[in-house]
């Protein structure tokens, strides 16, 4: 895993490639955390396409990293309703997009490392912590889960990640050498169908499960967003 530290041009120069703009998340009365997202991700997808056809190649998936998702909505909120003291204190965040659950938890004083495969989205989430005043408890990483690399720890959190099956067997790698015997993994799904092959796989290998259903209104709609939490035997 290679750490990515960005000054603040190289941010101001990555973020004026997009159309952007400033999203208010309230996760409690007294926490509301400013996100800058892609204005519109479909047309961000419709200019990849563009571009990728003009060299005669197809995008390899949609940017997804580019919203803020119901799901991440659901769990930055469900973290900022916990009793802490039981909590490691620290996490890494699996494909962390835009980054609000690692800020979230950065809020709360915890000390974070966001991870993503799309370096674009690692500049997002640096952003995102800085502009929320917590940059100094926040890293950004690199991480690819067919090669995982890093020091394991205690807790791993992320928000819907498991939509393709195909990427299930690369999750199961990552959490064999990321996440320690004994430690956590909070997973919150809008619940997909995908969701439940990965939830019978980690249980079929003797992780602990419990899950809340938590409705979560985003964007004018409503949504049932599971937290899951599993323990690694």
């Amino acid at each position: 895993m290679s750490l990515k530290g960005y000054d603040n041009r190289q941010l101001r120069r990555t973020l004026a490639r997009f159309s952007t703009k400033e999203t208010e998340v309230a996760l409690r009365p007294d926490l509301v955390l400013r996100v800058t997202e892609v204005e519109d991700a479909y047309a961000l997808l419709d200019r990849m396409v563009a571009q990728e056809e003009q060299h005669g190649r197809r995008p390899e998936r949609f940017p997804y990293w580019a919203e803020l998702w119901p799901s991440s909505v659901g769990l930055a909120r469900w973290f900022c309703e916990q009793v802490q003291s039981d909590w490691p204190g620290e996490a890494r965040e699996l494909g962390c997009g835009l980054g609000l659950v690692g800020v979230a938890l950065a809020s709360l004083g915890w000390r974070v490392e966001a991870t993503d495969f799309v370096e674009t989205a690692l500049v997002f989430a640096t952003h995102n912590a800085r502009a929320n005043q917590v940059g100094a408890r926040h890293g950004t990483a690199y991480l690819d889960w067919r090669h995982p690399a890093g020091r394991p720890g205690g807790l791993l959190v992320a928000a819907d990640i498991v939509y393709e099956r195909q990427n299930h067997a690369y999750l199961e790698g990552v959490l064999r050498q990321l996440l320690v015997p004994g430690g956590r993994l909070v997973l919150a799904d809008p619940q997909r169908p995908a969701a439940r092959h990965f939830i019978a796989q980690l249980k079929d290998q003797g992780y602990g499960h419990q899950v809340e259903t938590r409705p979560v209104r985003w964007k004018a709609l409503e949504h049932r967003v599971d937290i899951h939490t599993f323990i690694k035997p």
